[in-house]
């Protein structure tokens, strides 16, 4: 019986987030900005991060060009804060805000 219900709480765990798996992808995010290499891929953030609790299409408006452009959204729940990162051409386009960070209103202009 106690083996049932342990496999059954499995499942609904979640590894969490800390602080040091989003200053893994900030530090891997500023090297490679330095490199010239554009960004990180949403498969490498996920590498760091795990998957993220849902993705949103969405556009973006660029104010030099004044055109949209597609952007993708992925945000991670965790004790009832969230974070947003946002990717562009699959490219993270920011770095990724801290659990205890306001999140920001507007992405950085790719």
């Amino acid at each position: 019986m106690l083996l049932a219900v342990s496999l059954l709480g499995t499942p609904a765990c979640k590894p969490e987030i800390s602080q040091s798996n989003i200053d893994a992808v900030n530090s891997r995010f500023e090297k490679l900005e330095k490199t010239g290499r554009k960004t990180l891929s949403p498969k490498e953030v996920e590498s760091i991060l795990g998957q993220p609790d849902r993705v949103e299409n969405h556009t973006l408006e660029l104010e030099t060009q004044k055109k949209e452009v597609p952007i993708t959204r992925y945000y991670y729940d965790q004790d009832g804060k969230t974070l947003e990162l946002h990717f562009y051409d699959n490219k993270l386009i920011n770095r990724v805000p801290g659990w205890n960070t306001p999140p920001a209103t507007e992405p950085k202009k790719p």
